[in-house]
C-alpha cells in the first residue's frame, strides 16, 4: 500500500513538473501543446541564423540610412510578425515576473545572448538570455550545453546585476500572443536586434506600461549631471529651456534606467493612459494595472 502511495505521488510530481504550467494564460498559467514546445525548440535551433540575417539588413547602408530603406524594414518588419517581438519592462516588473512564476517545474534557465552569440560578440556580459515558462524546456532541449536551470533567487540576482551593466529588460513573445511567452532579454542596444530595428525603423519592441517624468526642481541639469541622458538607449530625452532634463513619453519605452541612475531622485516612472499590454503578462508584471490597461 506504501509503495502504492509512493509511485502515485512520485509520478504526479513528475507530470506536474512536464505537463502543467508552463504558459502564461488567462491571467494564470495553463499547458503548452506538444506542437507549440517543438516548433519553438526548432526556432531556438535555426534562431542564430535569423538573427545573422535580420544583423545584415539592419547594418545595410541604404536600409538604415534612407526613408526608403527604413519604410521598408518597417513594413518587413510587421510581415514577420509571428518571430519574437518585445515588450520593455523596468527593473522591480522583471523581478515580479520572476516571482509569480510557478514553483514546480523547471521554468527558468539561463543562457548566451542571442544576438551577441550569433554575430561574434564576447564582449561581457554575455550569457543574459533568460528564458521562462515553456521557453526554459525548448532552449535546453536546443542547446543543452549552454542552457543552465536556475532557481528564482539566481534568476533575480543575475537580473540586478545586469540592472548594473544598464541592460535592458524586454519581454519577448512569439507570434504577437501572451502564451508564447518565453523570455526575459536583457538587452544591449548595441547588439540586439529587435531593438535596434526598433532604433531605425520603429519596429520590433513595444513600450512598456510606464513612462519616465522629471520633477524639474529636483533636476540638476543635463550639463550639471547628464547620467539620464547617458542610459537612456531610445533618445526620448532632450534638453528643455531652463537645462534641465524634459522626457518625451511617446519616445520613452519605460525600462527605468534614467530613474534607477539620478542621482538627484528627480525621476519617477508613471503608468501610461489607455495602455495595450500586447503580449505582456501585466497580470505577472504589473498586477495593480491590470483593470486600468
Amino acid at each position: 500500500m506504501h509503495y502504492c502511495m509512493y509511485l502515485l505521488l512520485t509520478y504526479s510530481t513528475l507530470f506536474s513538473f512536464i505537463v502543467f504550467t508552463h504558459i502564461f494564460q488567462n491571467g494564470a498559467f495553463g499547458e503548452e501543446t506538444y506542437f507549440q514546445k517543438k516548433l519553438h525548440t526548432f526556432y531556438a535551433k535555426i534562431e542564430p541564423t535569423v538573427v545573422r540575417i535580420i544583423d545584415r539588413l539592419l547594418r545595410n547602408r541604404f536600409l538604415n540610412g534612407t526613408r526608403p530603406g527604413r519604410f521598408f524594414l518597417k513594413i518587413t518588419g510587421k510581415l514577420l510578425w509571428f518571430l519574437p517581438h518585445g515588450v520593455v519592462i523596468e527593473h522591480e516588473a522583471a523581478l515580479r515576473l520572476i516571482d509569480n512564476l510557478p514553483e514546480n517545474g523547471t521554468h527558468i534557465a539561463i543562457g548566451p545572448c542571442v544576438c551577441k552569440k550569433s554575430i561574434g560578440v564576447k564582449e561581457e556580459p554575455y550569457v543574459t538570455d533568460m528564458v521562462i515558462m515553456y521557453g526554459a524546456e525548448a532552449y535546453k532541449a536546443a542547446d543543452p550545453e549552454e542552457y543552465v536551470y536556475i532557481s528564482k533567487e539566481e534568476a533575480k540576482k543575475l537580473l540586478k546585476e545586469f540592472r548594473e551593466h544598464n541592460l535592458i529588460h524586454e519581454v519577448f513573445a512569439c507570434f504577437k500572443a501572451k502564451k508564447w511567452a518565453f523570455v526575459i532579454c536583457n538587452c544591449d542596444a548595441r547588439y540586439c536586434m529587435p531593438t535596434r530595428s526598433q532604433l531605425i525603423a520603429g519596429e520590433g519592441v513595444y513600450p512598456g506600461p510606464l513612462y519616465a517624468t522629471v520633477d524639474s526642481e529636483k533636476c540638476r541639469g543635463l550639463d550639471n549631471c547628464g547620467l539620464c541622458y547617458t542610459v537612456c538607449k531610445f533618445n526620448a530625452i532632450s534638453k528643455d529651456n531652463d537645462g534641465k532634463a524634459s522626457v518625451d513619453p511617446d519616445k520613452c519605452m519605460g525600462c527605468g534606467l534614467c530613474v534607477y541612475r539620478c542621482p538627484s531622485e528627480a525621476r519617477h516612472l508613471t503608468p501610461r493612459t489607455s495602455y495595450d499590454p500586447k503580449f505582456l503578462p501585466i497580470e505577472h508584471t504589473h498586477p495593480t494595472l491590470v483593470h486600468k490597461s
